[in-house]
């Protein structure tokens, strides 16, 4: 039998249990609190984020191509395309394949269809459908029409723009990485 003491005691801890409103305002304020604080660090770790893939994966992109047309011993394109399955007049940011064969084949070969990237913006320098492809000749080089391009690579939030970068693939292939001062 339960002790007077226990019996207290228990009825101490059921009229204490739980949290009051109070309390549970106080809590509910300090997380929004918070949450605004580290909204604006965040969103720059999203576009900083977003900015690195796509380089990195376009870039890693190009060196594929270069090493699958040596090894297959036949030319091996990289060009943006909306569609993944052939080129197309397009920004990186709606994707791009890697193809065996010449940029205006009909029926390519695909060796690696990367998919559209949110929260960027791409533009060439040259906005020609043969400026954008890189086609790999057998002995690694690229094709004798390529004259080299650099790609921009620009947040879609304007408040970023000091995050770009520019990928510069010049006439014997060579990429640079740098970083603008702005976006366009």
């Amino acid at each position: 039998m339960p002790s007077s003491r226990q019996a207290v005691f228990r009825l101490h801890l059921r009229r204490h249990s739980g949290f009051t409103l109070v309390e549970l305002m106080v809590v509910v304020a300090l997380v929004a609190i918070l949450a605004m604080l580290a909204l604006p660090g965040w969103q720059s770790l999203q576009a900083r984020n977003a900015i690195r893939a796509v380089v990195n994966d376009y870039t890693l992109s190009v060196y594929f191509a270069r090493t699958e047309a040596v090894r297959q011993n036949a030319p091996v394109t990289v060009c943006p395309s909306s569609t993944g399955t052939a080129c197309t007049n397009s920004g990186l940011e709606s994707g791009w394949v890697v193809f065996v064969g010449l940029a205006d084949n009909a029926n390519p070969t695909l060796l690696q269809d990367t998919p559209g990237r949110p929260r960027v913006t791409t533009t060439f320098t040259d906005n020609a459908l043969a400026s954008q492809a890189v086609t790999f000749l057998p002995n690694g080089q690229p094709a004798a029409a390529f004259v080299g391009n650099t790609l921009r690579v620009c947040p879609t939030d304007a408040a970023y723009n000091s995050m770009s970068r520019e990928v510069t693939i010049n006439r014997s292939a060579r990429i640079t990485v740098t970083s603008p001062s702005t976006c366009n």
